[in-house]
C-alpha cells in the first residue's frame, strides 16, 4: 500500500479522467469515470485502498461540485488556477489523459497554484452579484442593437444631451417606421426594459444582503473609499472570498491582474502594461473607482458623511488612501497619460481595500 497517492482529474460534463501516481512505488493508474456522484465516489473509495489520496483538478465552468463530493467523504482535493499552470511551448497535443497526467505530475511536484473555494452560500451570493454585471451587459447590447439598426435606416440621434434619456426614448417612439420596422425596434426595447427592471430588482436584493452578516461591516469599511459604493464593495468582497489568504497587499494586486508585466534578463529589466491575468470583474471595479480619485481630497460629500459612521482607524486609513491616490493619479497623469494613471491608482487601491478588510487581523 502506498503512503500517498497524487491524482490529477480532468473534469468534463459527462466524464472525469483520472491519473493517479503512487509516491513510493511510482505505480500509475489511469481511469475514466462517469461524472456522476455515485459512480465517482465509488471509484474514489476504490482508489483510497492504494493509500492517502491527494487529488486536484482545474477550476472551470463545472464549479466546485467535485471538490464538495470529495470533502463529504474526507478525501483531500484542491482546485487549481488554470492560468497559472506551467505550459511547455512545444507541447501542442492536448487530450484528457495528457491533461490529467500533467496535473498529477505537477501537483506531486508542488508546481501548481490553488484557488480559494467559497462555501455554497458565498458562491451563490457571488453569482448573484455577477448577475448584475451580466444584466448591465445585456442592456448595453440591446441599446447598441437599436442604435445600429436605426442607423441602417438612415436615422440617428442629433438632439442635445446624451442618448437613452427620456428625450432620446421619446425620439425613438416618434420615428416614422413601418409596421415591421417598428416591431423590430419594440422587440429590442422590450428586452432592454426587461433587463433594466431585473437589474433594479437585483440592486435592491444585493443591498439587502450587504446589510446582513457577514457582509455588513466589510461593506461599510470599503464604502469609506471614494468611488466604492454598495455594489462595488460587494463585488470586491465576493471575488476575494477570504482576504487573509493573500498575506500582503501585493498578493491582492496580482490577483486582480493589476501588476505590470516584467521581462528581466541579466542587468536588463523591462516593465510593461498590467498583466490582466486574474479576476477581471474586480479589476474592472477598481479601475472604474480609480477615475474618481481625480477630484481633490475632502470634497466628496457622500464619503465625508459616511466617515461619521465609521471607527477612527477606518477613517484614518480612508483619508490616507484618498490623499495618496489623488496625488498618485495626477503625478502619473501629468508625466504620462490619464489611462496609465488610472491603472496605477487601481493597483494602489487594491492594497487599501485589502488593508481595510484586514484591520481586525492587524
Amino acid at each position: 500500500m502506498c503512503s500517498i497517492v497524487y491524482g490529477g482529474l480532468d473534469v468534463h460534463l459527462e466524464s472525469i479522467q483520472a491519473h493517479l501516481i503512487c509516491e513510493e512505488t511510482g505505480e500509475v493508474i489511469v481511469e475514466a469515470v462517469l461524472n456522476d456522484r455515485g459512480r465517482f465516489v465509488k471509484a474514489v473509495r476504490r482508489w483510497s485502498k492504494l493509500g492517502e489520496l491527494r487529488l486536484c483538478y482545474e477550476a472551470s465552468g463545472g464549479g466546485f461540485v467535485v471538490k464538495r463530493w470529495l470533502d463529504e467523504i474526507g478525501v483531500s482535493c484542491e482546485v487549481i488556477a488554470p492560468s497559472l499552470i506551467p505550459r511547455a511551448p512545444g507541447d501542442k497535443v492536448k487530450t484528457d489523459k495528457r491533461d490529467a497526467k500533467k496535473l498529477a505530475i505537477m501537483y506531486k511536484a508542488g508546481a501548481l497554484h490553488t484557488v480559494a473555494v467559497p462555501g455554497e452560500t458565498e458562491e451563490t451570493v457571488r453569482a448573484l452579484v455577477r448577475l448584475r454585471h451580466q444584466l448591465t451587459r445585456d442592456m448595453t447590447r440591446s441599446k447598441n442593437r437599436i442604435v445600429k439598426y436605426l442607423r441602417t435606416l438612415g436615422m440617428h440621434w442629433s438632439g442635445k444631451g446624451e442618448t437613452w434619456t427620456q428625450k432620446h426614448r421619446a425620439w425613438i417612439s416618434g420615428l416614422a417606421l413601418d409596421e415591421r420596422q417598428r416591431a423590430i425596434v419594440e422587440c429590442h426595447l422590450e428586452v432592454l426594459d426587461s433587463a433594466t427592471s431585473h437589474r433594479e430588482s437585483l440592486d435592491r436584493r444585493i443591498e439587502e444582503i450587504a446589510n446582513t452578516e457577514p457582509y455588513r461591516e466589510r461593506v461599510q469599511r470599503l464604502m469609506s473609499l471614494k468611488g466604492i459604493g454598495v455594489y462595488s464593495a460587494m463585488v470586491l468582497i465576493t471575488e476575494m472570498v477570504d482576504p487573509n489568504r493573500f498575506g500582503k497587499a501585493t498578493g491582492v494586486m496580482s490577483y486582480f491582474g493589476l501588476v505590470p508585466r516584467e521581462s528581466s534578463s541579466g542587468d536588463s529589466r523591462h516593465t510593461g502594461a498590467i498583466t490582466k491575468v486574474g479576476n477581471s470583474h474586480g479589476r474592472w471595479i477598481l479601475t472604474e473607482a480609480a477615475w474618481n480619485q481625480m477630484g481633490k481630497p475632502g470634497t466628496c460629500k457622500r464619503v465625508i458623511k459616511h466617515w461619521k459612521t465609521q471607527p477612527d482607524n477606518v477613517v484614518e486609513l480612508a483619508k490616507k488612501a484618498e490623499k495618496r491616490l489623488h496625488d498618485k493619479f495626477w503625478g502619473i497623469a501629468l508625466r504620462k497619460d490619464r489611462k496609465t494613471a488610472a491603472a496605477a491608482v487601481a493597483r494602489e487601491m487594491a492594497g487599501f481595500v485589502w488593508a481595510l478588510l484586514m484591520l481586525d487581523a492587524a
